[in-house]
C-alpha cells in the first residue's frame, strides 16, 4: 500500500512539472512575443522575410533544407544587399556588399564594433568575453586589438617567422604526396592546407616549435571546440536551454579538456621567458 502511495504521488510529482514547464514556455513565449512587437515600433530595421511569432525567421532556414550562406543568397536576391533576419530572440542584420561593410564596420567601426550577448556555451570558451573576438567595445577590446595588430600581424612579425611559415611548407607538400600515394593520387588540398596555416598560427601563439604530433593533438582539440560551439536551437530560444543540459555538461567537459591541454604550453613559454636560450624549442616572439 505504502509502495502504491509513493508510486503515485511520483508520478503527479512528473506530471506537475511536465505541466509547470508548459506552462512557463507558454508564459515566457507570450512574454517575449509582446516585448518585441513593442519593440520593433521603435527600430527603423532593413526589410527582410516575415517571421513567425516568437520563433522569427528560425524555422524558415532550418526548414530550407539549405546551408545558411545559400540562404542569404536567397535573400539578397528578394531584399538586397541589406536585410533583417529574426532568429528567436537575435536580430540579424545581414549586409552583402562591400561598400555598406566598410561603411559599418570602417566608417563607422565604433558604432557597430561591439557584440550581442553570448550564449552560456560560448562564454564558457570565451572566458567571460575576454578574448578578442568576444569581447565587449571598450577598453579590453580594443587593448587585444592592439596587441594582436601590433604584434602578431606586423610587416616585422611576418618576416621574423618566415622560417616557420617555409617548414610548413615543406610539410604541406610531404602530406600532400603521401596522401597522393596513399589514396591514388586524390588528395583533399582544402584539409592540409588549412592544417598548415593552423601550425603557423599555432607556432605564433605559444612562441614554441613542436613536433607534428602535437600539432595534430591541438588540432584536434580544437576541432573538438569548433563543434560544441555550433549552433543550437536554445541559442535562439533561451528559454529552452533547461532541456540541453547533457550539452552544456559535455560543453564543460571540452572546455576542461582544453585547458588541461593547452596550460602546459603556457607555463612552458613562460619558463623559456623568464629564463632565456634555457628552452630551444622557444622562438623570439610569442603572441601570448
Amino acid at each position: 500500500m505504502t509502495s502504491s502511495l509513493f508510486s503515485s504521488s511520483a508520478s503527479l510529482s512528473t506530471y506537475y512539472h511536465l505541466i509547470f514547464t508548459v506552462l512557463a514556455f507558454l508564459l515566457s513565449a507570450l512574454i517575449f512575443f509582446l516585448t518585441q512587437k513593442t519593440k520593433s515600433k521603435h527600430h527603423n530595421l532593413p526589410p527582410g522575410p516575415q517571421g513567425w511569432p516568437v520563433v522569427g525567421n528560425l524555422f524558415q532556414v532550418a526548414r530550407s533544407g539549405k546551408q545558411f550562406q545559400d540562404y542569404v543568397k536567397d535573400m539578397k536576391a528578394k531584399y538586397g544587399s541589406i536585410f533583417t533576419l529574426k532568429m528567436g530572440t537575435r536580430t540579424m542584420i545581414i549586409i552583402t556588399d562591400a561598400k555598406l561593410v566598410h561603411e559599418a564596420f570602417i566608417q563607422k567601426g565604433a558604432l557597430y564594433a561591439s557584440r550581442p550577448p553570448e550564449n552560456p556555451t560560448r562564454n564558457i570558451f570565451s572566458a567571460n568575453k575576454f578574448t578578442v573576438n568576444a569581447a565587449v567595445y571598450g577598453p579590453v577590446w580594443k587593448s587585444l586589438r592592439r596587441n594582436m595588430v601590433q604584434n602578431m600581424l606586423s610587416s616585422t612579425r611576418l618576416k621574423e617567422f618566415k622560417s616557420v611559415r617555409d617548414k610548413a611548407m615543406d610539410k604541406l607538400i610531404n602530406r600532400l604526396k603521401v596522401n597522393a600515394e596513399n589514396n591514388n593520387g586524390v588528395v583533399i588540398v582544402v584539409r592540409d592546407a588549412r592544417f598548415a596555416v593552423f601550425c603557423i598560427l599555432v607556432v605564433m601563439c605559444f612562441g614554441l616549435k613542436m613536433d607534428e604530433e602535437k600539432l595534430e593533438r591541438i588540432d584536434q582539440v580544437m576541432k573538438n571546440v569548433l563543434i560544441t560551439l555550433d549552433p543550437r536551437i536554445d541559442d535562439f530560444l533561451p528559454i529552452l536551454s533547461v532541456f540541453f543540459s547533457k550539452q552544456r555538461k559535455r560543453a564543460l567537459e571540452v572546455r576542461k579538456e582544453q585547458v588541461e591541454f593547452l596550460v602546459p604550453f603556457i607555463e612552458q613559454r613562460r619558463r623559456a621567458f623568464q629564463n632565456p636560450g634555457s628552452d630551444q624549442t622557444a622562438t623570439t616572439f610569442s603572441y601570448l
